[in-house]
């Protein structure tokens, strides 16, 4: 029974040599995104037995694997969509406010510099410098409503590239995955798990989960099923590719059917889809309440030739916001005053009842004045803004919390990896030593048994 010894022996010595080289393995990727700390399985082996009854015949290492936990993956990837869509829509909503410029020159003050403009000209109807005030606060403020609109419509136009782009890497990353489900698959039948192959899916997984917030599980062959909005982008080897309709602002499954993601993707696509176009629908409601009310009221006035006041403001109807342009030119053509022909030379009062219109209810089908209705515009962005990034350091939060949580299992500990490099290395001399106390003892049986009487 000594060979049995000495092959009992050389089986720690096996296992201490894999613990060894695992060790080594985690510690070179303790950096590596997206890897998993590895551990050494290892079973007893089953005893031989003698007279006096069984003794044990060493280890086995039955596999190397993975500490990973699914649940812990599956919180996480929830957290890490969250986080990402909320993150990018407040991104989004950031460039809506930037484009509106306030305070100091967004719509609200240029609003204020015309009432102002013609209040001082009621004061002084004759006065030329007053008459271009007026006409140089008009253009201003029409050009600041114009900025506005085009700012948003290239802020639209961006983050539609953006889902192309994004779109595009979901795609790749799907395939990714259905490729790896392959391989994966083809090591059903072999002795070994596939560790790095793992950890590759998982990582496309993660960061599919950022970009378009899906949902992965496992199938008992030990494939991923990654599905989104309740349809399936991967099964097994094969994956489904989604598409992104500009006209519509619509992602598409393969399959034909509409479908809302999570993540960033999912955040442009509800900005694209819904917020933008609200905000924009304001917009042009202001405008055109701004136009009817100043045409309205101008109308009501006369020049100073006795002629009744023209069109203030002129836009294309469905996109007054982006149109909207002052259509007096000349200094002479306002009608600042309310009374007809003779028209008195300091007659102001048409100018007076256009400054009035500075709290008229004038917006909003005449429920709020056009300063209220701005500044509600203005107000709604910015508390979305606020609202987004609040959402997106709440599930930051929640992301690190289910991040650190993860790596506690599958992360590598540099220190925790020395000690099992330590431990491996004595398993490894102790076993050297069993098999050179056994090698001593074969040699005294073998060569030293008999000799007495030679």
């Amino acid at each position: 029974m000594g060979f049995v010894s000495l092959y009992t022996a050389f089986s720690g010595l096996q296992a201490a040599q894999a613990g060894m080289d695992t060790a080594s393995h985690n510690v070179s990727n303790a950096g590596t995104v997206g890897f998993t700390r590895q551990r050494v399985d290892q079973a007893s082996r089953l005893p031989g037995y003698r007279s006096f009854g069984p003794v044990g015949t060493g280890v086995d290492i039955t596999d190397i694997t993975r500490s990973r936990d699914v649940m812990l993956d599956a919180r996480a990837r929830t957290a890490l969509g969250g986080e990402s869509r909320f993150a990018t829509l407040g991104n989004l909503l950031s460039g809506v406010e930037a484009a509106m410029a306030e305070p100091d020159n967004g719509i609200t003050a240029g609003l204020d510099s015309l009432w102002t403009s013609f209040e001082d000209l009621a004061l002084n109807p004759p006065d030329t410098a007053a008459r271009h005030g007026v006409l140089n606060n008009l253009q201003s403020l029409t050009a600041r409503i114009r900025s506005v609109a085009e700012g948003w419509q290239a802020s639209a136009a961006t983050a539609a590239a953006d889902i192309t782009t994004e779109v595009a890497e979901t795609n790749r990353l799907l395939q990714e995955v259905a490729e790896l489900n392959r391989s994966i698959l083809q090591t059903g039948g072999s002795d070994f798990t596939p560790n790095d192959l793992l950890d590759k899916r998982d990582l496309a997984i993660d960061q599919l989960s950022q970009l378009a917030g899906i949902r992965a599980s496992i199938t008992d062959s030990g494939a991923a099923r990654v599905s989104l909005d309740g349809l399936a982008l991967v099964h097994d080897a094969v994956a489904s590719q989604i598409s992104f309709d500009p006209g519509t602002n619509q992602l598409v499954h393969s399959s034909g059917v509409a479908i809302d993601a999570g993540g960033s993707i999912g955040a442009r696509q509800g900005f694209l889809a819904n917020v933008l176009p609200q905000y924009q629908a304001e917009l042009n409601t202001f405008a055109e309440d701004l136009a009817a009310a100043l045409n309205g009221q101008h109308a009501a006035g006369f020049t100073q030739s006795g002629a009744a006041g023209g069109p203030m403001l002129a836009y294309s109807p469905g996109s007054a916001a982006l149109t909207i342009d002052v259509a007096v030119s000349d200094p002479s053509d306002l009608a600042v005053a309310a009374g007809g022909p003779p028209v008195a030379e300091f007659d102001g009062l048409n100018a007076e009842a256009l400054a009035g219109l500075r709290s008229a209810l004038a917006a909003i089908a005449g429920t709020q004045s056009l300063g209220s209705a701005i500044r509600g515009i203005v107000g709604s962005v910015g508390s979305a803004t606020a609202g987004a990034f609040t959402e997106a350091g709440a599930q930051s939060a929640i992301a690190t919390s289910a991040e650190n949580a993860r790596a506690q299992i599958h992360g590598v500990s540099v220190d925790e990896e020395m000690v099992n490099l330590l431990t491996s290395q004595r398993a490894y001399e102790a076993a050297a030593r069993v098999m050179t106390a056994v090698d001593q003892t074969l040699d005294t049986l073998i060569n030293r048994t008999g000799v007495v009487g030679r």
